[in-house]
């Protein structure tokens, strides 16, 4: 029989200095939620070991709380493990969630509320790989994180929000995966 793998928060391996995502949630009721990007034992001795990549502002996040943990709980269930919560203080998610949470948090930065929910249920219905391709995308645009209107990070909140439209009342399902896909395992090395 297999060992149960040990995780903490939202899938991150119980390893030292694991490359992670943190959602630094603060305490006050208005204080922004800050996505920040902990490059864990690859990043120590550098200038950004943890890097800032996106802060959304409090209402907004609410808006997309729940709709987050549930996602991310899902995707941890497909591979048996423990599910977890947003709390205040910083919330650990594995590295690959962590870049599925990165591309909404870029669109909904300087949304509302209303158009967060818009953002979610779009960007809960794309596969995993979609997502992580968009993270790349965003990622290698060269934008600095405090500059949510230039390139794809601002192409990224168009996509998802489309202004204009209303949210659909429900989210929708995810596209069935194609037997002749592989998706790559959550805790691959690629």
């Amino acid at each position: 029989m297999a060992d149960k793998v040990i995780t903490h928060g939202f899938g991150v391996p119980n390893d030292p200095l694991p490359h992670q995502f943190l959602v630094r949630i603060p305490a006050g009721r208005t204080d922004t939620v800050e996505v920040w990007e902990d490059f864990g034992a690859a990043g120590v001795g550098t200038a950004a070991q943890r890097l800032c990549r996106a802060t959304v502002q409090r209402d907004t996040w609410r808006q997309v709380a729940e709709g987050v943990k549930a996602h991310l709980n899902r995707r941890l269930k497909e591979k048996d493990l423990k599910a977890s919560r947003f709390n205040a203080g910083d919330n650990r998610v594995e590295r690959i969630l962590g870049r599925e949470l990165c591309v909404l948090a870029w669109a909904i930065e300087d949304a509302t509320p209303d158009e967060a929910a818009i953002a979610f249920t779009r960007w809960s219905s794309h596969r995993p790989e979609e997502l992580w391709w968009l993270f790349q995308q965003i990622d290698r645009d060269g934008g600095e994180w405090d500059s949510p209107k230039t390139g794809w990070r601002v192409a990224i909140r168009h996509a998802l929000i489309r202004d204009g439209e209303e949210a659909p009342k429900t989210p929708r399902r995810p596209r069935p995966v194609d037997p002749a896909e592989k998706t790559p395992d959550l805790f691959s090395k690629f």
